[in-house]
Order: structure tokens, then C-alpha cells, then sequence
């Protein structure tokens, strides 16, 4: 799923390089009108690694974290408290997650345009066609991951172990070809009252329901199904549309009272991406200790003071870490290596005569 999905985005990227000739999201804006094919697939792709329903990330999200709650059954407290550790650092990535691709997505493809370059044209059909073949995939697996589980369970699972029977409960065949029963009576009894059973002699394969199994005193953990969330979620839309309609009757247009006493709002006055992250930037300032290496003001019209252009370069965590503090030590390790380099032969011939010493000291049996 990440490859998928992560694909789709890096084309949609190449594609407003080549048709918008800018990657600068401050300078871009708009391009929705201009390129409403590429707005769209990368509008999926966005959505997709944001893990949201009923994309094929929330599908791999949801499993990752029904692995991570099901850590309860371990009896040692340092791996659970760990598990638990995992699982809030998932939910934070999947938060920020969603605030980077929110981003990337209004501050690139909606508003106005803030670039003076010419006005950019949809991408070429090729490029078009391999975008939507990764976006139809993005919806596709997301949608039916009960497919693709019992696939990948019989390709890469263990000999004891089948991913379909722990995750993809049977309801469509809940009886075997001898009669003999593959779930509880009660528990299909009790998931068929919820709607587990629906397509069933319709649509082929074991169901439609996601469900990590628990044991007899806590059969059932987690369970969702993309499949019947995709009518809730077009049903909810559907609904909303309809009503936005009917009580919005016309479009309000914004006055000059809201444009900062300006007569006329220029691109540069919008909202911008830096802007946008500005408030993350600022709570993880002390982690990522990010450098302005450019800073720039400029009046852009009466009634608003200043325009203010900051450009920052963040360094990876990592980076800060790991390779940063090793960096350090090794130079300040060649700095003292340095000093004996001072050209003096005396002192090199003093430096081998010791180091010979040293070892014939070290290698004497006594």
C-alpha cells in the first residue's frame, strides 16, 4: 500500500514540476482550475497516506494498530508499555500525517495563484493514465482488503499460521463442505444482526470484514470493513452536498473589511504553506531546531504594513541524534591528532620510540 500510494504522489509532484515549473508550495496556488485530473489523483494519494477511510493506507494503518493494542495478551509490563509507546507514536505520525498533506494539497491546488509564471496546463494523457491507474489501486485495495489478505496470507505467512482465518472471518461460508461449523453459531449470529452477511450470494470470498479474533473470553478485538464504510461515507457526502445546497443560497463574496483594510488582496497576502506549518514548526522547534537561512520584508500594499518571507532549513532528527554528535567527537578526536603534527623530527622519532616501548612492554611474559 505505501508503495502504491507513495508512487502516485511522487508522479503527481513530477507532474506539476513539468506543467507548473515551480516545486516552491509558498509560490503555488490555484491549480485546481488548471489541472483538475492531477488535483484529483493526488487528492487520493493525499488522502491515501493520511490513512483515511476507505483508502488502502487505512487498511495497513488499522492493522498496524490492531497488532499494536493486542499487545495485552504478552505478560511481561516492559513489552506492553513499550506496544503502548508504539501505538502513541503512530497516532502522532498519522496526525502530522495528515497536517503535511493538508498542506500540500490547499496550499498547492486551491486558492489563488501566487506565482506571476504562466498559467500551467493539464499533464500529458500518459501521465495522466499512470496516476490513475495508481489512484484506481489506492481505492481498489482500500476498499477490499479482504481480497488481499488471504492472498498475501498464503504467499508469505508462516506453516501454522493463516493470515485469512485470523483476519478475514468466514461470514459469507460460515459451514464447510461437510456441514461442520467454521464459526460460533452465536458469534455469526450476533455480527449477522450488525450487517456482516451483506453480499453474501453476491459477491464471492470469505466476506468483507476486517476482524483480529481474540480467545473464548474476548472473541472479538477490533473489526471495520472499508467495504460498507464506502456507501456511509458517500451517503454522509451526499447528504452534506445536498444541504449546503439547500440552505445556501448564494455565494458570499469576501468584503474589503476582511482583506486588512486593503483595496485590493494580492496573492502575496494569502494564506501560505510556511504559514500554514508554522504553528508545528513552532511546537517542535526545540526537537528540530530549524534555521532561517533566509528572511526578507516588504511592503505589498496600504492598509497591510509588511509582508513577511521567511525561508527555513530544518535538520533531520537523525541528523540531530545520531550523526551530528559522532561528527563532533570525530573532529574534536582529528583536532588533538592534529596538534602532533607540528613538523618537528625530534619529537616524530620520540613518538615511534614510545609507541615500541609500549608494545614490548605490553607483550612481555613474565
Amino acid at each position: 500500500n505505501h508503495s502504491i500510494y507513495k508512487a502516485l504522489l511522487f508522479l503527481g509532484a513530477g507532474s506539476i514540476d513539468l506543467c507548473a515549473g515551480l516545486r516552491d508550495m509558498n509560490r503555488l496556488g490555484g491549480l485546481l482550475r488548471f489541472m483538475p485530473w492531477t488535483s484529483l489523483f493526488f487528492l487520493v494519494g493525499a488522502l491515501a497516506i493520511s490513512a483515511v477511510p476507505p483508502l488502502n493506507g487505512f487498511v495497513s494503518e488499522w492493522l498496524l494498530l490492531e497488532t499494536l493494542f493486542r499487545s495485552g495478551v504478552f505478560s511481561s509490563l516492559l513489552v506492553r508499555v513499550l506496544f503502548a509507546f508504539c501505538g502513541a507514536a503512530l497516532a502522532l505520525t498519522a496526525a502530522l500525517a495528515v497536517t503535511c498533506f493538508a498542506k500540500a494539497f490547499a496550499m498547492s491546488f486551491l486558492g489563488v495563484r501566487r506565482s506571476e509564471t504562466r498559467p500551467p496546463l493539464e499533464a500529458p494523457r500518459p501521465m495522466l493514465v499512470a496516476m490513475g491507474l495508481l489512484a484506481t489501486c489506492c481505492l481498489g485495495l482500500g476498499i477490499l482488503p479482504t481480497y488481499l489478505i488471504p492472498l498475501l496470507g498464503s504467499t508469505f505467512g508462516t506453516p501454522h499460521v493463516n493470515a485469512a482465518d485470523v483476519l478475514v472471518p468466514p461470514f459469507f461460508t460460515p459451514t464447510s463442505s461437510s456441514g461442520a461449523h467454521l464459526l460460533p453459531p452465536d458469534f455469526t449470529q450476533a455480527f449477522h444482526a450488525l450487517g456482516a452477511q451483506i453480499g453474501h450470494g453476491l459477491i464471492p470470498g470469505r466476506g468483507l470484514v476486517v476482524m483480529l479474533r481474540g480467545g473464548a473470553s474476548n472473541p472479538v478485538v477490533f473489526a471495520m470493513s472499508t467495504t460498507y464504510m464506502i456507501f456511509l461515507l458517500g451517503a454522509f457526502l451526499l447528504f452534506t452536498y445536498l444541504g449546503v445546497r439547500l440552505f445556501v443560497r448564494r455565494r458570499r463574496s469576501i468584503g474589503i473589511a476582511w482583506a486588512g483594510g486593503a483595496a485590493r488582496v494580492s496573492p502575496g497576502t494569502t494564506y501560505s504553506a510556511t504559514g500554514f506549518s508554522n504553528p508545528i514548526r513552532v511546537i517542535f522547534g526545540t526537537t528540530i531546531r530549524p534555521v532561517a537561512v533566509e528572511r526578507t520584508t516588504s511592503t505589498v500594499a496600504r492598509g497591510v504594513q509588511m509582508l513577511v518571507h521567511a525561508l527555513h532549513d530544518g535538520a533531520n532528527i537523525v541528523d540531530l541524534v545520531v550523526a551530528q554528535p559522532i561528527t563532533a567527537g570525530a573532529n574534536a578526536i582529528a583536532r588533538n591528532l592534529a596538534l602532533l603534527h607540528h613538523g618537528r623530527l625530534n619529537a616524530y622519532a620520540a613518538y615511534a620510540f614510545l609507541t615500541l616501548l609500549v608494545v614490548l612492554i605490553a607483550t612481555l611474559r613474565w
